[in-house]
This record gives C-alpha cells, structure tokens and sequence, in this order.
C-alpha cells in the first residue's frame, strides 16, 4: 500500500500486513498538498490538491523508488482531491476548498488532460 503525507510531501509504502513503513526515495523531488492517489501499474498519479495539479511518479520495480516525471495542470481544476480512472481517461474530484459552500456552490468532476 502506498501513502503520502501532505504536510512534507513525501511518499511511504506500508505492508499491509504488519505496518511497518519505509519511506519511498523520491531522489530530490515532493509531492507536497499530496491527497488522493491512483496507481496504475508503475504509474502513481498523486492529486496535490491546493496546486491545482497533479503530478505522475513512474516507481521503480520494487516501489521503494521512483521519480517525479510530470505535472499535469488544468484550468478545470479548483482544489481537486482525489482522482479516479475511467474509461480511459482519469478524472479528479474539485473539492472547491478556496469556496465557502453555499446552498450555490458547484462542485464537479473533471477529465484530467492526457498525460
């Protein structure tokens, strides 16, 4: 299982079946604001949501490395927070954090640009 702690933007893998938890060796690289995370083989997409982005970690093949190797950004995202495959394609959640709600408020899934 991978985790990734918001406040340092650092990622952990945890075993499932004693806890125990390594962190995983970015090199010099963070996904700080990290919130939902999607893995897709060696792919983890990592939703860095008060960035409005969402950054593309190719991990090694024993996930206990890997390296940020995009940033995908979009003028539909407004505070995402979690990101899911469909179809295809990958969609994230705006949680619209920046937007007191009202009984007016709009939130809305979004198509993540090709990446």
């Amino acid at each position: 299982m991978i985790v990734v702690n918001f406040a340092v933007g650092a990622l952990y893998v945890v075993d499932a079946t004693d806890g125990t938890t390594t962190r995983l060796d970015l090199g010099s690289d963070s996904v700080p604001n990290g919130d939902g995370i999607l893995l897709q083989g060696k792919t983890l997409y990592v939703v860095q949501n008060f960035l409005n982005q969402v950054a593309v970690v190719k991990l090694g093949a024993d996930f206990t490395s890997g390296e940020v190797v995009n940033q995908i950004s979009s003028s539909a995202f407004r505070v995402p927070t979690t990101i899911a495959a469909f179809g295809g394609a990958l969609y994230a959640v705006n949680a619209r954090f920046d937007t007191p709600p009202t009984p007016n408020t709009d939130y809305d899934i979004v198509r993540v640009p090709d990446r």
